[in-house]
């Protein structure tokens, strides 16, 4: 596995057999780290306490028929209500014992009918290990995109896996952050619950209105949020519908936000005399980016680069408290469909030459046609 070391346990009551079987698994793979229990009981403990260190095992190996007969199938079905995503592989040499379906449903991933000290038995469980270990990597990848797409959208990267490769394509940025933040912090120091309990909400807040209308998450940055309309569902409109989508979202969390704030609000003047005065801003750019998943050894992030994006990110800098600031590719997209007024001209952009016009969004027409 990349980026951690792979753990298993193993799970026997013979001292002789699990001591084999950890050494001749050792030798194999240095790079795992191999743990045994003698017991059901005590494996269900060392699953619980690497859970609980945010170390959690990877594969549990465990023999059938331990103290009784049904240890083994416990400990299958235990340790999954433990934790959902634990790989288990039970081992018998008492074939006779084993009921097959009963294990695939109890949630053993495999099942081994050998003798634990042979040398084929030890080999199969090592082919059988690994093949667990690539199977729950490969879930907890799939499970990490999967938050930040809506569902129906992540469909189509189960069906097609290559729309994830890096790729040049026309679609909308987005950015927020809030005005005001830095000093609300300053002013809750000695209260970080107050800190943290917002913006949790308000992150969820955000990834329910990118979701809604159509959006991908793409990271949270601080107290700010970067979403990308038009990745996955593109149309051949030339990016009308995915900008669209941009600047209802904006809209949709200007308002959501300030309801997160006015429930936060009164528990804060709880803990501080001062005013607090926070806001949204947001800044909404249209343009051609490369989007896809950039990827190391290390780390793989799914994303958007290039120049378009700085200048997202630059216009959400210029957006005030309550402001949702297109740019002009923007604007000329979704004019028809939005109230728009010319905000700003500027010409002085950082690391971007040339002369702006922004324009601040304030209300969809009645005629704007449904939500995206």
């Amino acid at each position: 596995m990349k980026n951690k070391m792979a753990r298993v346990l193993i799970v026997d009551d013979e001292k002789v057999n699990r001591d084999a079987l950890k050494r001749a698994l050792g030798d194999e793979n240095p790079d795992w780290e191999i743990d045994v229990a003698p017991s059901d009981a005590e494996g269900l403990s060392k699953l619980r306490k690497q859970l609980q260190k945010g170390e959690p095992i990877d594969v549990v190996l465990t023999d059938l028929v331990m103290q009784t007969e049904q240890n083994g199938m416990n400990m299958l079905q235990e340790a999954r209500k433990v934790d959902p995503s634990v790989m288990a592989i039970l081992f018998t040499a008492k074939e006779k014992s084993l009921d097959r379906y009963a294990a695939f449903d109890y949630g053993a991933f495999d099942v081994v009918e050998k003798n634990i000290r042979g040398a084929a038995a030890v080999h199969e469980i090592n082919i059988k290990t690994r093949a667990a270990l690539r199977y729950r990597e490969s879930s907890q990848r799939i499970n990490f995109l999967r938050r930040y797409f809506d569902p129906m959208l992540f469909d189509a990267i189960e069906k097609d896996p290559s729309v994830l490769a890096l790729s040049p394509r026309m679609i909308t940025v987005c950015f927020w952050d809030i005005r005001g933040f830095s000093l609300v912090c300053e002013i809750l120091k000695q209260h970080p619950t107050l800190i943290s309990g917002f913006l949790k909400e308000y992150f969820e807040e955000a990834s329910r209105t990118v979701f809604k209308h159509g959006g991908m998450l793409d990271k949270f940055i601080g107290d700010g949020v970067m979403a990308l309309f038009g990745v996955l569902n593109h149309k051949n409109d030339n990016g009308v519908e995915d900008a669209m989508n941009a600047v209802r979202a904006g809209l949709d969390l200007r308002e959501r936000f300030q309801k997160v704030v006015n429930k936060w609000m009164w528990e804060w003047k709880l803990y501080s005399p001062q005013r607090i005065e926070i806001g949204l801003g947001c800044g909404i750019h249209t343009g051609e980016v490369l989007v896809g998943n950039v990827g190391t050894d290390f780390r793989d992030q799914f994303t958007a680069l290039g120049p378009h994006v700085n200048f997202a990110a630059r216009i959400e800098g210029r957006s005030k408290s309550g402001q949702v600031l297109l740019s002009q590719s923007t604007e000329s997209r979704v004019k028809a469909v939005f109230q728009l007024t010319l905000a700003d001209r500027i010409n002085d952009i950082k690391n971007i030459p040339g002369e702006f016009q922004l324009y601040e969004a304030t209300a969809e027409t009645m005629d704007g046609g449904a939500a995206g």
